[in-house]
């Protein structure tokens, strides 16, 4: 069958004849549909994510709309290295009918991006009643921007987004969102809490920019602290690392939690797949996308646009 193949850890995806897929219990083969190449899909390959299993060669990606035997299209995912979902064919175990008329293309786009902060602001909604300020660190990218689009619709009195491109700052604020220049500094989000604190913190980049919601969150003086803070680390585009005060965790009533493949409960992410995909089919969810042939993978792969790429057939 074709598929993008990665030969090397860092290699960019050529198109070529990979092995059928060869399913194991309880999978099916399914005809791929749409993939997404979102950022999880090149650190995987690149070897550079904690789920890399250092096989190669390898066909990249890590879900996708694919139609089954009967011809109903679903969404797919954990695919065995290794194959991925870049490719025409695919063997998996999950996969969910998407809405009758939904787009292949905007699914396979939009579910991962959507679902890391979708999954920890259901969470925290029903943990505390409500979401109260929420603040976006990465406002910037895809997912960021839908972060921005899930929290309001989540019922967030405010959402704060931080990010360093202007124009994409642009849309958080068109979006509903505060926009908050990473480049003003700890203070600059200081001024947007305005004394208050958020109740939660989805953290799409790490590195230095969680340090910066650290200082600006920092306490002074010795009263109780009333704020109820959590800090939800989902990405780490900006670092690997961050220095976390010590000083903060004593002062402030924080706790940080991570999002993720292996600590986000597969049973938890497989009963909102309806809900999300609906939102999504219904225009509730607004995701930008590019649409790129197998045939072109390079040029996907290298695609740097404000869209989320996403390979098709043909």
């Amino acid at each position: 069958m074709k598929a993008a193949i990665v030969d090397e850890p860092g290699a960019v995806p050529r198109c070529g004849e990979f092995a059928d897929p060869e399913p194991g219990d309880g999978e099916s083969v399914m005809d791929m549909l749409a993939a997404g190449l979102h950022p999880v899909v090149r650190r995987l390959v690149a070897g550079g994510h904690y789920g890399s299993d250092g096989s190669y060669p390898r066909i990249p990606g890590v879900d996708c709309v694919a139609r089954d035997a009967d011809g109903v299209a679903r969404y797919a995912g954990f695919v065995r290295a290794p194959w991925g979902t870049v490719a025409e064919r695919i063997a998996a175990r999950m996969g969910v009918p998407i809405p009758e008329g939904a787009d292949p293309a905007l699914i396979a786009a939009a579910l991962n991006p959507g679902l890391s902060s979708w999954m920890p602001l259901t969470a925290r909604a029903a943990e505390t009643g409500g979401l109260g300020t929420v603040v976006v660190v990465g406002a910037t990218g895809v997912a960021g921007r839908v972060a921005v689009q899930n929290a309001l619709a989540l019922g967030a009195d405010r959402v704060i987004g931080l990010g360093r491109d202007s124009e994409r700052l642009a849309e958080v604020a068109r979006l509903g969102g505060v926009p908050v220049p990473l480049e003003r500094g700890p203070e600059g989000l200081a001024r947007a809490l305005g004394g208050s604190a958020p109740s939660l913190i989805l953290d799409l980049v790490w590195g230095p920019a969680a340090e910066l919601v650290w200082d600006a969150l920092a306490g002074h003086g010795l009263e109780e602290d009333e704020a109820d803070i959590l800090h939800v680390q989902i990405g780490d585009a900006a670092g690997p690392r961050a220095a976390l005060p010590a000083a903060l965790l004593r002062s402030r009533r924080i706790a940080l939690r991570g999002s993720g493949a292996g600590s986000a409960s597969v049973a938890d992410i497989v009963a909102q797949l309806p809900v999300y995909m609906r939102r999504v089919a219904d225009g509730d969810v607004v995701v930008p996308i590019r649409v790129f042939p197998l045939a072109r993978i390079e040029e996907a792969w290298n695609h740097a646009g404000p869209e989320r790429a996403v390979v098709v057939p043909a």
